[in-house]
């Protein structure tokens, strides 16, 4: 799967298919005999590039009344090759993106100028669908449908050309989609390209516009390209085509999984009434209707429509991110059912020779992985690397969680696998004792729930290891729970600021809402009588039983906050406390102090409520709904970073069994 080249070719074919030679120069420029720069006209003459340099400017800057002047004054300029690499006034406008132009040039060239070729093959339309011009691909087409099927020198149709290079209008690819037909001279569905084209569109990210391809024509499922790359090959380059590949935020995450999947298996209603109109008949009579989705269907659609126009970007893009995802799943059932459909051994061969069961392993695309393991249960069984167990070293090594849950139990397979030594000494217990690589780390906030993580690995690959490989020696004589400690000094140093860092902020914190609280209880609103007792407690006032609770549980809560925090300065900070000590004492310290603060802020609202009461009744309501704000962004800013820490220390393990959506 390899992008266009740009060099110049000998042999051209026009738009019916037919030979037509081309003269070769160099593209910088002129001869070097320091006359005028020529070219040569259909007829074999010699044409002067300067004559046509007004022309070409016109055209290169969308500048339609001098181009008019001078067709005006030369009509033959239309169809007259105005540059070194035999350009017309077409290609170049087309290839500048100037779609206004193109109109209304393409009204006024004979009909045999848009199927014009230059060196390098490219038509007009060639050139619309590399620079992803819809509005010029239009233009064209409409004078002239059988442009969609002309190709360039080395074969490749606008359709091919749009899909490599104009992934950022998928609208136009499908465009193309619809008005090519799998005809001569390209037979782009069937012929050498067809394999590319798929690719393709994957790649570029159009996973819809592959599976209607791959619905007219399934056999291209498994079909191997130029380069011999397959479809399945690229889909697992990519890690981000799969969830198990994606990093999601906690709020990106809370959201993916309430959106919703239509795939648009159908262009826009723009796209299919031009179609209609201008395009290709036959095929847009095997693409699906509204009216076959259902009402229902067509309601969900409009009203999502309607969301997505008014919501954020975020949002927007987490959409694309899911039917992406859901796309790349059918994708690879697809390609699951087409290779059932062959013989073992050659089954065997197509996903190990390609490299696709490493890729996809290294990259931790266990969607990929399970639907393979899940049509073909042997490749759970395939050594690959220095004779060893794929799956479940590279899981291990490089922290896929999602790959070990699918390859992880206690059954006679996955012990065999953890009994299997390591070519460099050791065990497998020895690949959990190293660093995870950085992309892993990073996905954890902070030094110390990554220290944590690292030591939740490394016990849950020691259940898997007998006791006797588990003082095993690798090459250089270190043992796993050696070889972790060198491995994660620094991580464990870094846990150690981190942790200090944090609750010395927060201690600051707890120590002020303290203070306020316990000044706050001597200071009670509305006074004290003669007797040093508050006035409101007599009054037996429901507001004022609020500001006491309130105040005192913000009181004990923020002073147990301060302990706690206090206590991971004066940990001793060894690896084990990294595992559930050290996080259960921030979770504590954290939780506390949220809840200190807002019984803060509702002691602040129901002072506020005692004094304005009797003068400015409506002013407190608005005034507390405020105080309010504080605690908010203290949720939103914290709570992230504290469920993540809740659910890594006390939730279930991160190795359990899991479906992926």
């Amino acid at each position: 799967m390899a992008l266009p080249n740009s060099r110049t070719p000998e042999l051209a074919l026009d738009v019916e298919g037919n030979h037509t030679t081309t003269s070769h120069y160099l593209t910088t420029g002129g001869n070097q005999t320091g006359s005028a720069p020529t070219q040569h006209g259909s007829d074999g003459e010699e044409v002067n590039l300067d004559y046509y340099l007004p022309l070409y400017c016109a055209a290169s800057s969308g500048n339609w009344e001098e181009a008019s002047k001078f067709l005006d004054n030369d009509p033959h300029a239309a169809k007259a090759r105005i540059s070194n690499l035999s350009m017309t006034a077409l290609h170049v406008a087309a290839s500048e993106g100037h779609s206004e132009f193109v109109e209304k040039l393409v009204k006024r060239v004979p009909r045999d100028v848009l199927g014009m070729q230059d060196e390098m093959g490219f038509t007009p339309l060639h050139y619309a669908a590399i620079g992803g011009s819809l509005r010029s691909a239009k233009a064209l087409l409409i004078e002239n449908l059988k442009l969609a099927q002309c190709v360039d020198a080395e074969g490749r149709t606008p359709l091919l050309l749009a899909a490599t290079l104009a992934s950022e209008n998928k609208e136009l690819v499908w465009y193309f989609l619809l008005v090519t037909t799998n005809e001569e001279p390209g037979h782009p569905f069937t012929g050498h390209w067809a394999a590319n084209l798929v690719n393709m569109l994957i790649a570029s990210g159009f996973h819809e516009i592959s599976l209607y391809v791959l619905n007219k024509y399934p056999e291209l499922a498994i079909a191997k390209d130029k380069e011999d790359c397959t479809a399945l090959y690229v889909l697992a380059r990519n890690q981000s085509n799969f969830l198990s590949g994606s990093r999601l935020g906690f709020w990106e995450s809370c959201i993916y999984s309430f959106l919703p999947v239509e795939v648009d298996s159908i262009p826009s209603h723009s796209v299919r009434t031009y179609v209609a109109r201008h395009g290709s008949v036959q095929n847009l009579q095997t693409m699906p209707t509204p009216e076959q989705y259902g009402v229902l269907h067509g309601l969900r659609r409009v009203l999502f429509g309607a969301i997505k126009r008014i919501a954020l970007a975020s949002f927007t893009q987490l959409h694309d991110a899911k039917l992406r995802h859901h796309c790349a799943v059918e994708l690879v059932k697809r390609i699951c059912s087409q290779l059932s459909q062959r013989h073992t051994s050659w089954r065997f061969n197509y996903l190990l020779n390609s490299d696709i069961m490493q890729i996809a392993t290294v990259n931790g695309i266990v969607e990929i992985i399970s639907m393979l393991v899940e049509s073909f249960p042997d490749l759970i069984w395939v050594r690959l690397l220095n004779n060893q167990y794929l799956l479940l070293n590279f899981a291990i090594e490089l922290r896929h969680k999602h790959l070990f849950r699918t390859v992880y139990d206690k059954t006679a397979r996955s012990k065999l696998m953890a009994a299997t030594l390591l070519e460099s000494g050791g065990s497998i217990l020895h690949l959990a004792a190293k660093l995870a690589p950085l992309p892993q780390l990073s996905s954890i906030s902070g030094a110390a729930l990554q220290m944590q993580r690292e030591l939740q690995w490394f016990k849950e690959v020691e259940k898997l290891v007998h006791p006797y490989y588990k003082e095993s020696r690798n090459q250089n004589g270190e043992s796993a729970r050696e070889l972790f400690t060198k491995e994660h000094k620094l991580l464990a140093e870094s846990g150690e600021k981190w942790l200090k860092d944090t609750s010395n902020s927060c201690m600051l914190v707890s120590t002020l809402v303290a203070t306020v609280v316990f000044a706050a209880a001597f200071t009670v609103p509305g006074g004290n009588d003669n007797e040093g007792a508050p006035i409101f407690l007599q009054k037996k006032s429901a507001i004022f039983l609020v500001f006491v609770v309130s105040d005192t549980v913000a009181l004990f809560s923020s002073l147990t906050s301060l302990l706690m925090f206090l206590s991971i300065l004066t940990a001793r900070y060894a690896e084990e406390d990294f595992l559930e000590s050290l996080p259960k004492r921030l979770i504590i310290g954290l939780g506390t102090l949220f809840f200190a603060i807002a019984a803060t802020m509702v002691a602040f609202g129901a002072t506020l409520s005692i004094v304005l009461s009797k003068r400015f009744n409506g002013v407190s309501v608005p005034i507390t709904l405020l105080a309010s704000f504080p605690v908010t962004l203290f949720a939103l800013l914290q709570l992230p970073l504290f469920i993540q820490m809740v659910r890594s220390t006390f939730g279930q393990s991160i190795f359990r069994p899991k479906k992926l959506g």
